[in-house]
């Protein structure tokens, strides 16, 4: 495992742990109820939508180039967010390790 994918899992683990948290004490209808409650957290709401909106339009040219599978993150990006493109990056990067020990 190279330094890059352990800052990925790094970042993955703590919010996987706490969006877990947060799901099981408001639920998913509660968590959107919470965030739809002042302008403040819509205004984030609205301010992570267009990110992840970015990153997955970014995340869809690197799959292309790379021949990396695309759709399951874009699923796990539209339920819980930045776990996707998380994910992404750790199988990216475990499928280049691959092809470069094939080259090698």
């Amino acid at each position: 495992m190279n330094p890059r994918q352990l800052v990925y899992i790094a970042l993955l683990a703590p919010f996987l742990a706490l969006t877990s948290y947060v799901l099981a004490t408001t639920g998913l209808v509660g968590f959107y109820a919470e965030m739809s409650r002042s302008a403040s957290t819509v205004l984030s709401m609205v301010d992570l939508t267009i990110s992840l909106s970015l990153i997955l339009a970014c995340m869809f040219v690197d799959s292309r180039a790379t021949r990396t599978p695309f759709a399951p993150y874009v699923c796990v990006t539209l339920a819980i967010g930045v776990a996707g493109p998380l994910l992404y990056l750790l199988h990216r990067e475990a499928l280049s390790r691959a092809h470069a020990a094939q080259r090698a």
